[in-house]
């Protein structure tokens, strides 16, 4: 079995990978770019079997972070 990570991302999820694309990996923008846009936003499925850069799979996860409100 292979162990992968699913992200979803919504319009407004998308716009903000979009801020942040130049940061991220080009195998995790190719991910993203080969991704078929879906009517409920995109669900990137990430092999973990492969060497990823942990950095960018941290800051993509944070746009899913919702903000500190206290």
């Amino acid at each position: 079995d292979e162990a992968v990570l699913l992200i979803t991302y919504g319009k407004a999820e998308r716009e903000k990978f979009e801020a942040i694309r130049s940061s991220i990996s080009q195998p995790l923008q190719d991910i993203y770019d080969q991704t078929e846009s879906l009517h409920d936003g995109k669900w990137l499925w990430i092999p973990l079997c492969e060497p990823l850069d942990m950095e960018s799979i941290l800051a993509m996860l944070k746009i899913k972070r919702r903000p500190n409100r206290k």
